[in-house]
């Protein structure tokens, strides 16, 4: 989820009684629950290997042990060096419930991150697998909603504040339930219809709607992208483009997915397809990924370009 997200659930937690267990607690918690995001420095290197790199290493279990050491030696630091020196006087923090704090924190994380499409390697770095909970938008507006009336409305107290998160929780599980059961009902009628080999499903909530989204029905040789709406008499609709997986053995595609930003990119799609252009004398091979078509970029989500030389004799 995006960093406002990861920042109104530590606030949440800290508001809802955590932040009495010890000075500090609501910086612990807000600063732990978007710790593992540090993987954005990544960006320096480019988009491609950020691309490769994020939602990993430090979303896996060896980070999710050390991040809350980590984010308690820097709020301890903070305590001696700044805090307390500044008012002598004040309460210590306890360092075993900072480290604690920090820990829920960090583990919020996550488990967010978890609920929406883009995906998450939980596993990192013991094996490169992709989790998808395609219950969430990626930014989702009701949730910013409902943490932040909690938290700023005059006259909060601990327990509505507990009252809207366990009703946030619900929220997040009717969502789980309802692109479960999405999938499940696109795929019956994709059957119907025709459809074989279907390899996966995808239910792509749409911003700030839960009850319709975008629908990706992923075959062997295709991608057939349509949308779904609960409330409608036609729920699923397969009336979208049809985009074709590409030959993935002509010895160009090879080349390419052997490059440097081939490889970053690949490493994240999770619906990739290819395709050849030739521009003068050169092929390019072009990759994408069905969740964030719209046109292949030079950067970003939607695709990479990438030129492997002249084009051989054979055409490929």
């Amino acid at each position: 989820m995006d960093p406002i997200t990861h920042t109104l659930a530590g606030a949440a937690m800290a508001r809802a009684g955590l932040d009495r267990r010890t000075p500090l607690a609501a910086a612990t918690l807000m600063i732990a629950a978007n710790a593992p995001d540090i993987d954005i420095l990544a960006m320096a290197a480019g988009s491609y290997p950020a691309l490769a790199f994020r939602r990993g290493w430090t979303h896996g279990p060896i980070a999710l042990v050390l991040l809350p050491f980590a984010v308690t030696v820097l709020i301890v630091l903070w305590d001696r060096w700044v805090r307390l020196r500044r008012d002598p006087k004040a309460a210590p923090i306890d360092e075993r419930m900072v480290l604690l704090l920090a820990l829920i924190g960090v583990l919020s994380h996550p488990m967010l991150d978890w609920l929406n499409t883009y995906g998450i390697r939980l596993l990192m770095p013991f094996r490169d697998r992709w989790f998808h909970g395609d219950a969430l938008f990626i930014v989702d507006p009701w949730i910013w909603l409902a943490l932040a009336t909690a938290l700023w409305l005059p006259h909060r107290t601990a327990w509505r504040v507990r009252l809207v998160g366990g009703l946030v929780v619900v929220y997040i599980l009717g969502m789980v339930a309802a692109s479960a059961a999405a999938e499940s009902i696109a795929r019956r009628v994709a059957e119907g219809q025709g459809l074989a080999e279907i390899e996966e499903v995808l239910f792509q909530p749409a911003l700030g709607n839960p009850f319709v989204g975008q629908l990706i029905v992923a075959t062997r040789t295709e991608y057939r992208v349509g949308s779904f709406e609960w409330f409608s008499v036609t729920r699923v609709r397969l009336d979208g483009p049809v985009i074709a997986r590409g030959d993935w053995a002509s010895s160009a595609v090879v080349r390419a997915a052997r490059t440097e930003d081939g490889t970053d990119y690949l490493t994240w799609a999770r619906m990739p397809f290819v395709r050849l252009e030739v521009e003068a004398s050169d092929t390019v091979v072009v990759f994408g990924d069905a969740r964030f078509r719209g046109g292949p970029a030079a950067g970003g989500l939607q695709g990479v370009r990438i030129a492997v030389g002249q084009r051989p004799a054979d055409g490929r």
